[in-house]
C-alpha cells in the first residue's frame, strides 16, 4: 500500500507537466502566423477543406471549428444588464484582454518628414494616370478613412448633372464614363485608418501578404509550380506592408490609371508616372523634387520612394484612444452598461450563449486579418467570376491563391472606429452595424431581408434595403431606374455566395474557414453588440480638427508641390 502511495505520488509532477504543456501547445496552435502558402487564416486546429485539418475539429467553436476562443459564461448571466461589470471583468481575466497598443511597430508621426511627403503625394492627382484621381479619391479622413460609397468611383468622375467632378468625394460623385453612371471598381474602399497595426495581409483578398521570412508577395510577384506566390522582386529592401500595398491603385484602370499607358506594364507605368514628380517635363512644372529633398538624403525622385512616402502617411494613421481602450486600462466608467453587456455577448462563445465574435475578430485589433468565408451580399461588376448563372461574381481570395477552397472567401476587417466606416462588407452592401450583426445569426435570411425576397422573387418594390443604400438610391434617381434594373443579378450572385457557404457547412464543396452557424440572439442583444462597437471609436475621426494634421485642404495649396492638389469638397460643395 505504501509503495503504490509514493508510486502516485511520484506521478503527480508528470501528469501536470504534460497537462501543462497540453494547454500551452493548444495556445501556440491559435496564435501561430499562417504558413508560406497563405493557407492558415484562423486557428491552425480548425476544420477546414470539407474535412480534418491539422488535428481535426476541437470541442469549441472558435477558429471555425477548432479550440474555442471565446470566454465561458453561465447562460443566466449573459442577459444581465445589473452584472454586466462583474461579468466582463472576468471575460477580461479569462481572455487576458489588452489594450490596443503599437509597442513594436516603429509606426511614424504625421510630423515625421516622410508622413508629411506621404500626405502630399496621397492627396495629388498627378499620380493619377488621366490626373482625374488620387489616393485620397477612395480614402478621405473625413470620410471614416474611405469613401463613403458602397462601391468606389475611381477616375473620370461627374456629379449629378454629369459635370466632371474629380474633386467630389462621397455621394454624389458617379462614374462618368459607365452605363448608367454605374461605379466600375468592384469592392468597397476600407478603411486606411489604422492599417499600420496590420502586419500580415492587405487589400479583400489579401494579395499584398506578408510571409513568414519578412518578404512581401504581390500581383506581381511570379508564382511557383505549386500555385504559392514568390516575393515581389520589385520591392525595395526593408519595405513595409503598406508601402507595398501603395504601388497597386495607380496600376488599376478603374481606380487611377484610367486609359494612361495602356500596353505599359507595371513597372515601367510607375516610372512614367514618377517621372512627373522629377520637374523635367514642361507639361508638369513642380517644386517635387525639393520636397523629396526634405524627406530624404538627397532629390531624386523613384516610384519607390513615392510609394514608400504614402505607407508612411498611411501608418501615421493611428487611431486607437476609444472608450473600450480606457476601460481595459482602468477607467470602469468608460463603458456604459449597455456597452459592458455587449462586449459579454462579444466576448463570449456561442454555445454559452454569446455572440461569439471573438472567434474571428480576436486580438487588440479584433481580427487576425485572415479571410472567412461569411457570405456577404455581392453585387457590382464583380471580379469576372462565373456562378453559373452570371459572370459578375467575386470570388475573393480564390482569386489570388488559385484554390477552390477559398471561394468567396475575404479578409476579416478590423473593428476598431468600425461605427464610423460604414457601409461595410466587400461590396457595401449593409448600411448599419445591426444588419452586419444579424447576418452573422443568419446570412440567408438576412440577404432575403436585404433584397425583399418574396416567393423567390427580390427588388419587387424599389423600396427594399438594398435599394436605399444612398449609392444605389442616387443611381436610381440620376438614371429614372429601378434598382432591380440596374443591379439584376445582385441577388441571385449572392444567393450563390449563400448556398456556398450552407455546402461547406455541409462537407458538400471544400472550404477553408466557413462561417459556423450563428448565434441565435435576440433583437436587444444584437442592439447591445452594436453598442459595444461603437465603443471601439477614438473621438480624434469625429472631429474635423483633429484630423487636421492628415488633410491637404485649401490652406495648403499655395505651398503644394505642383497645381494639381486634389482638394475635397462633398456633395454640397463644402470642403471635407
Amino acid at each position: 500500500m505504501l509503495t503504490k502511495n509514493i508510486l502516485s505520488l511520484k506521478l503527480i509532477p508528470l501528469i501536470l507537466f504534460l497537462l501543462s504543456n497540453s494547454f500551452i501547445l493548444s495556445i501556440q496552435a491559435q496564435e501561430a502566423p499562417p504558413n508560406d502558402g497563405g493557407n492558415t487564416d484562423g486557428g491552425n486546429d480548425g476544420r477546414g477543406n470539407g474535412g480534418r485539418r491539422n488535428g481535426g475539429r476541437g470541442s469549441g467553436d472558435g477558429g471555425n471549428g477548432g479550440r474555442g476562443n471565446g470566454g465561458g459564461q453561465p447562460r443566466g448571466t449573459i442577459n444581465d444588464l445589473e452584472n454586466a461589470h462583474e461579468n466582463l471583468q472576468l471575460l477580461i481575466n479569462e481572455l487576458t484582454l489588452e489594450p490596443t497598443t503599437t509597442e513594436g511597430l516603429n509606426l511614424p508621426s504625421i510630423t515625421d518628414a516622410k508622413a508629411q511627403l506621404g500626405k502630399q503625394l496621397f492627396f495629388a492627382k498627378n499620380l493619377g494616370g488621366e490626373q482625374s484621381a488620387a489616393c485620397v479619391s477612395c480614402h478621405h479622413p473625413m470620410l471614416g478613412g474611405g469613401d463613403d460609397l458602397s462601391l468606389s468611383v475611381g477616375v473620370s468622375a461627374v456629379n449629378f448633372v454629369e459635370q466632371s467632378a474629380h474633386d467630389l468625394l462621397g455621394t454624389g460623385r458617379f462614374n462618368g464614363i459607365s452605363l448608367m453612371n454605374l461605379p466600375s471598381v468592384p469592392r468597397n474602399s476600407p478603411t486606411i485608418f489604422n492599417l499600420g497595426l496590420n502586419t500580415r495581409r492587405l487589400f479583400w483578398d489579401g494579395r499584398v501578404e506578408a510571409r513568414r521570412n519578412g518578404a512581401i508577395s504581390t500581383p506581381d510577384s511570379t508564382v511557383n509550380d505549386d500555385g504559392r506566390r514568390r516575393p515581389d522582386n520589385n520591392l525595395p529592401q526593408g519595405a513595409t506592408l503598406a508601402g507595398a500595398q501603395a504601388r497597386f491603385p495607380v496600376t488599376s484602370p478603374t481606380e487611377m490609371r484610367g486609359e494612361f499607358s495602356q500596353a505599359s506594364d507595371n513597372q515601367t507605368l510607375r516610372s512614367q508616372l514618377a517621372e512627373r514628380f522629377t520637374d523635367s517635363d514642361s507639361d508638369f512644372p513642380s517644386h517635387w523634387p525639393a520636397a523629396f529633398a526634405v524627406a530624404y538624403p538627397d532629390d531624386n525622385v523613384s516610384f519607390d520612394r513615392i510609394a514608400e512616402s504614402i505607407g508612411e502617411y498611411e501608418r501615421s494613421m493611428v487611431f486607437i484612444n476609444n472608450p473600450w481602450n480606457d476601460y481595459l486600462k482602468g477607467d470602469d466608467d468608460a463603458l456604459t452598461a449597455e456597452q459592458k453587456a455587449g462586449a459579454v455577448l462579444f466576448f463570449t462563445r456561442r454555445r454559452d450563449g454569446g455572440a461569439g465574435c471573438v472567434n474571428c475578430h480576436r486580438g487588440s485589433t479584433f481580427s487576425r486579418f485572415g479571410h472567412q468565408l461569411t457570405a456577404y451580399p455581392q453585387f457590382g461588376p464583380g471580379k469576372g467570376n462565373d456562378s453559373g448563372s452570371a459572370t459578375s461574381n467575386d470570388f475573393g481570395r480564390e482569386n489570388v491563391s488559385n484554390n477552390i477552397e477559398d471561394r468567396y472567401h475575404f479578409r476579416t476587417p478590423s473593428l476598431l472606429n468600425v461605427a464610423l466606416t460604414a457601409p461595410y462588407g466587400h461590396t457595401g452592401a449593409y448600411q448599419t452595424l445591426n444588419e452586419v450583426v444579424s447576418h452573422y445569426q443568419d446570412p440567408r435570411q438576412a440577404i432575403n431581408r436585404l433584397f425583399g425576397e418574396q416567393n423567390a422573387q427580390a427588388l419587387v418594390t424599389g423600396n427594399e434595403p438594398f435599394c436605399r443604400l444612398p449609392q444605389v438610391a442616387d443611381l436610381m434617381i440620376k438614371n429614372n431606374q429601378s434598382c432591380a434594373d440596374l443591379y439584376p443579378d445582385a441577388y441571385a450572385n449572392s444567393i450563390a455566395a449563400v448556398t456556398h457557404l450552407e455546402q461547406a457547412r455541409n462537407d458538400e464543396v471544400p472550404a477553408r474557414f466557413p462561417l459556423r452557424r450563428g448565434a441565435n440572439l435576440s433583437d436587444e442583444q444584437v442592439s447591445r453588440v452594436v453598442a459595444f462597437l461603437h465603443a471601439l471609436t477614438d473621438p480624434c475621426i469625429e472631429s474635423r480638427e483633429c484630423l487636421a494634421p492628415w488633410i491637404v485642404d485649401e490652406s495648403n495649396v499655395a505651398s503644394f508641390p505642383d497645381d494639381s492638389a486634389l482638394i475635397a469638397e462633398g456633395e454640397n460643395g463644402g470642403a471635407l
